[in-house]
């Protein structure tokens, strides 16, 4: 168990941090690709641990993350039209470029001293598998993008918002014990030959576990980009001679790898949006898939506009 101190420090992720400064040394997920797919299309909201910030594809298809507000009058830009190679306020009328450029102010004079020298604070990002990916450390000290790690894979991304911090999010996903407890309903006691999904999707649900030990003895592997742990349990069957082992991993900062299925891999990743909510993004990644992301989404429980209590 953390006492306060060590709870704050560990989930406290704004810009004058500690973690906060550690998570700006890696390249985060700002948004998925599909959520910007259309050049001109509407700007999206985006958080990021604790920033408010806006991304778009210009009219020419490039990609661009800006501060949230218009450095004129801090109109937000989630507002702004998207054209002719920027986004404009729809305030005063500036235009902002990828770059951060304010490149028209239609509300001020030619020989304005603004013009030419005025700008926002534009992040870089990258485009890989999926997503949009987001550097907020030092604009002096971008590192080169390494790609996650189900890269050159077909996905299908769910998104879900939880109204908590990320390490709390985190934790269910690395945490094999609470799986006999919680998952007890659609996870259940069987044999040595577990079953997974089908390869069309159709008993995705059906998975088995077999084992009935509820407290399985943990090993960890510290390796240079996180740590593989592996929950070994008690087998229902040839328990003298065999053992049942669980394996997932943590990829620094807040991503893990569940131990997969026969058909495709599941990656989760919890990013922190500020200090008590977090985006959960759950990535299942294949060469092929015979289910599509309506599907994938429905098995997370991310349906849209589901009454949970109907």
């Amino acid at each position: 168990m953390l006492n306060q101190a060590e709870n704050e420090l560990l989930t406290r992720v704004g810009a004058d941090t500690p973690m906060g400064g550690m998570m700006r040394q890696h390249w985060l997920p700002a948004c998925m690709s599909s959520e910007v797919a259309v050049p001109g299309g509407a700007p999206v909201r985006v958080e990021l641990l604790g920033e408010r910030l806006v991304a778009f594809r210009d009219t020419s298809g490039r990609l661009g993350l800006l501060d949230e507000h218009c450095p004129h009058r801090r109109a937000s830009l989630v507002l702004a039209r998207n054209e002719d190679c920027g986004l404009r306020c729809l305030y005063h009328g500036w235009k902002m470029d990828v770059d951060g450029a304010v490149t028209d102010m239609p509300s001020e004079p030619e020989d304005s001293p603004l013009r030419g020298r005025a700008r926002t604070r534009a992040y870089p990002v990258r485009e890989s598998d999926g997503f949009v990916w987001a550097w907020l450390g030092p604009a002096d000290q971008v590192p080169e993008f390494t790609p996650p790690p189900w890269a050159g894979k077909k996905v299908r991304i769910a998104k879900i918002h939880q109204a908590c911090n990320w390490a709390q999010s985190l934790e269910g996903a690395i945490d094999s014990s609470h799986s006999s407890a919680l998952h007890s309903s659609n996870i259940r006691p069987g044999s040595m030959g577990e079953r997974t999904a089908a390869a069309d999707g159709s008993d995705i649900t059906v998975l088995s576990r077999p084992s009935l030990d509820k407290a399985p003895r943990i090993q960890v592997q510290v390796t240079d980009y996180g740590f593989r742990y592996a929950a070994i349990r008690r087998p229902t069957t040839k328990a003298d001679t065999h053992d049942y082992v669980r394996v997932t991993v943590f990829v620094a900062p807040f991503m893990a790898v569940i131990p997969p299925n026969a058909h495709y891999t599941s990656n989760q990743l919890h990013v922190p949006l500020d200090d008590e909510n977090t985006m959960f993004y759950a990535v299942a990644a294949a060469d092929e898939f015979t289910f599509d992301e309506a599907f994938w989404c429905k098995r997370q429980g991310a349906t849209v506009w589901l009454d949970l209590e109907g």
